[in-house]
Parts: C-alpha cells; structure tokens; sequence
C-alpha cells in the first residue's frame, strides 16, 4: 500500500462514529405513583463485554436502529413492598420490589448477559 493511499483511507470522513449520551433516570411523583419506570440499555453488538449504558427512550430506537448496537429494556420497580406479601393461605400477593427487579433483569439478560453487572442495586430509586 502507498503512503497516499493509506493518507487518503485514514482521513475517510465517511466512519460511523457515535457519541453515546447515556441517562440517568429522573423520577417524579407519577412514577412512583404507578410503582415501575421503563429502563432502556445499549451494547455495542458484537462484544458482549462491552460496556452497558443506559439511554433515553426518545434515543434508544436510534442506537438499536443500526447494527452496531443491541439494546434492551425492562420495567423497574420503584415502589411497593421491600418483602413478599402472602395471604392467609400462603399464596404469594406481591413480590418484593427487589425480587421483581432481579426477574426483569434475569429477563433481560438473554440480549445482555452482564446486565446484573451494571445494576447491582435493585432497590435504586426505590421509595416506600
């Protein structure tokens, strides 16, 4: 390869670069109100150890939109109770906001298995 082709290839403008604008969620009294949020992750597709951010729902369809990124989203519990709740006869009424936290991840873990990796809290945002 010849130096000015190398010069030319190197300073293609045509790259696919993207800037990434990760979120974090602000809740408000509706949210809490209604007991979940709506959560949105990207990972770029091909390296499953990449890095997870979370996004905006309003940017989500622009990443998952191209192939260099998957995505994901789950509901998280914000509210309720921190342990199950049985009736008299031991049935189970609610699980714990934790407990549904950690399903929707395990749910979710099919597209990014280190999901749990990136949410070690299940009780973040959590108000009784």
């Amino acid at each position: 390869m010849d130096i000015n082709r190398y010069k030319r290839i190197s300073t293609n403008q045509t790259r696919v670069r993207w800037d990434i604008d990760a979120h974090i969620p602000v809740l408000k009294e509706p949210d809490y109100k209604r007991g979940f949020v709506k959560r949105y992750f990207i990972q770029k597709a091909n390296d499953k150890g990449s890095p997870i951010y979370e996004v905006k729902r309003s940017r989500y369809g622009k990443y998952t939109g191209k192939p260099y990124y998957v995505g994901t989203s789950l509901k998280w519990r914000v509210s309720g109770p921190t342990e199950q709740t049985y009736d008299s006869t031991g049935t189970i009424i609610d699980k714990s906001v934790s407990e549904s936290n950690r399903i929707a991840i395990r749910l979710a873990s099919d597209e990014m298995p280190n999901l749990k990796l990136y949410l070690p809290n299940l009780l973040q945002f959590y108000k009784k």
